[in-house]
């Protein structure tokens, strides 16, 4: 009989085993939650993101700029063309002869001479534009160079990640498939009440095992007349550390 009893209780004790085991697998996989919540790829890929929405922010501002100075520009050197063009008319009409009156050909050259001085007046302003549009392309030019090498680097980082990722999910579901062979050894009911004192913990250790007179979870002392009552309990009965309320495997 005492050989009998004996098998009863190891059987009974490794039934409770699985669920020091459950919750072994439980910290595993929520350190692998967190290894991967923490792996610094994320807070570099923020950062690269962050500071790709301040330089498309100061970008939108320096195309506004180069906007309105290339259109001036435009514009002017357009005028110029027009006013070129008049110049030629104009002096191919006074040297072509096809004006004889000297009050006329007098006429045409105050004409020519007015409209030169309007058109040095744009080539001017138009020089000025290119000086003032000249450090804003520079700017550009040095926003988008900046705006290529974070894409780059977002990228990688992104590849990184994802390759991190993966092995850190094929841990999880190695861990998963191991979880899920030991829920079904310790059976629905067993598996039941550890997810519900789980829940109920949250953060805290919900199996710990009787150690001494200690609870293996919050490492508080039971009283002698908890621990009496503990013990006399079915070896195959759970009971509750009076101080945390964590299982507690004896």
């Amino acid at each position: 009989m005492r050989v009998k009893f004996d098998v009863f209780k190891e059987a009974a004790l490794s039934e409770l085993e699985v669920l020091v085991q459950l919750q072994e697998l439980d910290t595993r996989l929520s350190q692998l939650s967190h290894r991967f919540a923490t792996l610094p790829e994320h807070q570099q890929i923020t950062e690269i993101q962050s500071e790709e929405v301040r330089l498309g922010e100061q970008l939108d501002t320096v195309m506004i700029e180069l906007k309105v100075l290339r259109r001036s520009q435009t514009d002017r050197e357009a005028e110029v063309q027009g006013l070129e063009d008049k110049i030629a008319k104009s002096t191919s009409a006074l040297y072509g002869g096809d004006i004889t009156s000297p009050k006329e050909a007098a006429a045409m050259q105050n004409e020519i001479e007015s409209i030169s001085r309007r058109q040095t007046v744009l080539e001017d302003q138009i020089i000025e534009l290119m000086e003032q549009i000249e450090p804003f392309a520079l700017e550009e030019a040095g926003i988008e160079a900046q705006r290529s090498v974070g894409g780059e680097t977002l990228r990688d980082l992104e590849e990184q990640l994802a390759v991190a990722q993966a092995e850190i999910e094929v841990e999880q579901r190695a861990v998963n498939t191991e979880r899920a062979q030991i829920e079904e050894r310790a059976g629905d009911d067993l598996v039941a009440l550890y997810e519900r004192n789980r829940n109920r913990m949250g953060d805290h250790t919900a199996v710990g095992r009787l150690v001494g007179t200690s609870c293996g979870a919050c490492f508080l002392g039971i009283s002698a007349v908890e621990i009496d009552r503990i013990r006399r309990l079915p070896s195959n009965e759970p009971s509750e550390c009076p101080e945390c309320g964590a299982l507690l495997i004896r």
